[in-house]
């Protein structure tokens, strides 16, 4: 007596969410990599993680930045406008950057201020938190980095973790091609000499 027997629908439907769990976790991977990293640096800037509640409601702790990089006489010009966000270094002797609201542009002499290069002296810009009721000091213009273009929201603490923990970014890079691998894999099947048929004797 020949029994045909069905495979059970659980190993199609087990095979199928393992496929979509798997190419779901490399579109989120891919994509996060384009926000936070790929496309600031085609725009000169980078991804910056907030750290500071000064930004609230707009942007929370935690929160990428996505930034794209500026000349100083782009802030002279009218490149960046007030109402933009942008970061700046407020001391030349501190590499800390600080994104705030830009409120004000001035076309003023400012104080010696420790820049060596005092192209753009005479135009300065002025900033103030969200979150905050005191407006920043004037800077030059050459102290402005970059406009933020947008935001992603709470991923910049796994994200410095990562770049802090040398390991740690060798296992996110592991973890993306495993999770590639299983994506394709189960995509396409396991692959045998003879096909699986839906029907088995």
């Amino acid at each position: 007596m020949t029994v045909v027997r069905r495979r059970p629908r659980w190993v199609t439907a087990g095979r199928r969410a393992r496929a979509a769990l798997g190419w779901g976790a490399l579109v989120a991977l891919t994509t996060l990599a384009l926000l936070v990293f790929v496309i600031p640096q085609a725009h000169a800037g980078s991804g910056l993680t907030i750290l500071s509640g000064s930004m609230r409601p707009a942007i929370d702790p935690g929160d990428v930045v996505a930034i794209r990089g500026i000349k100083p006489h782009q802030v002279c010009d009218g490149t960046v406008k007030v109402g933009d966000i942008v970061t700046f270094m407020p001391d030349p002797e501190d590499a800390t950057l600080v994104t705030h609201r830009l409120v004000a542009i001035r076309h003023d002499d400012l104080d010696p201020d420790g820049y060596e290069d005092t192209t753009y002296e005479g135009c300065s810009f002025v900033t103030r938190g969200d979150a905050n009721t005191a407006e920043d000091r004037a800077l030059p213009a050459r102290a402005m980095k970059g406009v933020v273009m947008y935001t992603v929201p709470k991923v910049g603490y796994a994200i410095n973790a990562v770049r802090r923990v040398a390991h740690l970014r060798w296992a996110a890079l592991a973890a993306s091609g495993v999770l590639a691998a299983l994506a394709v894999y189960y995509a396409v099947g396991r692959k045998r000499a003879d096909p699986e048929p839906e029907y088995y004797i």
